[in-house]
């Protein structure tokens, strides 16, 4: 679970990011991190599942990476942060580092669709990336039996395609949770990528 530093340090990125919408500031040049709420939930589900084989596509400014990384240090796991933002990454790498959390984060920058075929048996998989890149993505996944993954702004982006994308799939179980911008959990109890492309 988030400890009261980690939840500090959730809400002072959550206030940064607020601040710059306030601003106006171009989109490419806002921090682009789930809600507080979202990162609560998601370190407890991940701890939850006992996932050591953590990933993240979207890491932005390292909100999702504290709540993964407490959950990797719970399970005994490691997390990979993708992130294609340059800037971004290195203020979650340095308030990672100042948490004690950097030695359970491998800390990707690239496209996720460049390095996602170098990760296999995928336990917990957090999508925050960008939209249209939802079901491209998470059919290049190669997940573990059993292994759950969360798409985060369901519901503000009306990310209906997806869903009914993950819903498809044979034996999968998923929900939309009205958490934050809206999560949808989703268990695929059969893993391997091929199977969700």
């Amino acid at each position: 679970m988030l400890n009261e530093r980690e939840r500090e340090a959730i809400a002072g990125l959550w206030a940064e990011k607020l601040a710059q919408d306030a601003r106006g500031l171009p989109r490419d040049e806002r921090h682009r991190n789930l809600e507080p709420d979202s990162a609560e939930f998601i370190c407890a589900l991940a701890a939850g599942c006992h996932a050591r084989a953590l990933l993240e596509i979207g890491g932005s400014s390292g909100l999702s990476t504290i709540a993964l990384a407490a959950a990797a240090r719970q399970t005994g796991g490691r997390l990979v942060s993708i992130e294609v933002e340059r800037s971004r990454q290195e203020k979650a790498r340095r308030r990672l580092r100042a948490l004690g959390l950097s030695d359970r984060v491998e800390f990707v920058l690239a496209d996720a669709a460049t390095v996602l075929d170098r990760y296999e048996g995928l336990e917990f998989v957090l999508l925050d990336c960008e939209k249209e890149d939802y079901v491209r993505f998470a059919g290049m996944l190669r997940l573990a039996p059993g292994a759950v993954v969360v798409a985060d702004n369901i519901l503000s982006h009306e990310l209906w395609d997806y869903v009914r994308h993950v819903r498809r799939l044979a034996g999968v179980e998923s929900v939309t949770l009205p958490i934050g911008k809206g999560l949808e959990v989703s268990r695929f109890p059969g893993g391997s990528a091929g199977s969700i492309g």
